[in-house]
């Protein structure tokens, strides 16, 4: 989608436009899957429920996998689940032969231990690279699958053709495994610099103006202000869990000025969802 302004146009990468012309091409490779192994692909979506048993974000993924023929099994853990609760429902899950993946959902409950829980992710079912084995191998290795958030961000820069070669980048998010795939998913494709930049640096709009490619994943609403992106750039906000579903970038200031964007809602997520079907496709055809 582009949107003019004055004889320029901004290119808006639509998530929901491309993850619903993906839709047949996965129903064709799970359908492929089914015939050989005599079921379909499956994923197990570990989630923490409320007090009412409800998981956030958990809805769609389910909606989403059906649709391409992909048997998605949610297990909501209650909200008083400890750590070892949940490592306990990992642990079964990966031997359980008939998963294919396994993947954790976002927000865990404040008392639990993240980094823990995703170590505990066999390799073999961790089809959002969040084990220190899958992240390691994915910095040294480009052939290697990045988080399903980074594949969701190249597939939109590919399919809208958005220049990525040569731009200065940064990367505003906690230092962390998953900001620093997404820098180097992006090193990888040419941009300059790529730097990871706290979203708390005192200077961050200042270092936010001199980058013409600029990703945000800090998780805070509105932390970058569309005044302040150059003339030129690309934006993908890969803003999540905020309230009110509003964006890392507050885009009230306009676009118009933007090369492209991948505003929230509407463009990471759905494509999120998209490739997390297709990456438990692909964990069933190594079968």
């Amino acid at each position: 989608m582009t949107k003019a302004h004055g004889g320029k146009s901004v290119k808006v990468m639509d998530g929901f436009s491309l993850a619903t012309r993906r839709v047949e091409a996965l129903r064709q490779r799970a359908g492929a899957v089914r015939t050989r192994l005599k079921r379909a692909p499956r994923m197990a979506l570990v989630a923490f429920g409320d007090e009412l048993g409800r998981a956030l974000h958990v809805a769609r993924k389910l909606k989403a996998a059906a649709a391409a023929d992909v048997d998605a099994k949610p297990l909501i853990l209650p909200p008083r689940a400890t750590t070892k609760d949940a490592l306990r429902a990992v642990a079964a899950l990966a031997d359980d032969p008939r998963v294919d993946g396994i993947f954790l959902q976002f927000p865990f409950p404040s008392g639990i231990d993240g980094d823990t829980l995703a170590a505990a992710l066999p390799a073999s079912k961790d089809i959002d690279v969040m084990s220190p084995a899958l992240a390691a191998q994915y910095l040294t290795d480009e052939s290697a699958l990045p988080p399903v958030t980074v594949s969701a961000a190249l597939a939109l820069v590919d399919d809208y053709d958005v220049r990525i070669s040569g731009r200065k980048g940064v990367v505003v998010a906690e230092d962390s495994s998953f900001a620093r795939m997404f820098r180097l998913a992006f090193a990888r494709r040419g941009a300059e610099t790529m730097r990871i930049l706290s979203p708390d640096a005192p200077d961050l709009q200042d270092r936010v103006k001199r980058a013409d490619l600029v990703i945000v994943a800090a998780g805070r609403p509105a932390i970058v202000r569309s005044e302040h992106l150059t003339k030129g750039t690309v934006v993908i906000d890969a803003g999540y869990f905020n309230p009110g579903g509003q964006g890392d970038v507050d885009v009230a200031g306009g676009t118009r000025h933007l090369d492209a964007i991948a505003p929230v809602p509407g463009s990471i997520g759905p494509m999120t969802i998209s490739c997390l079907i297709e990456r438990t496709i692909v964990f069933a055809e190594r079968r």
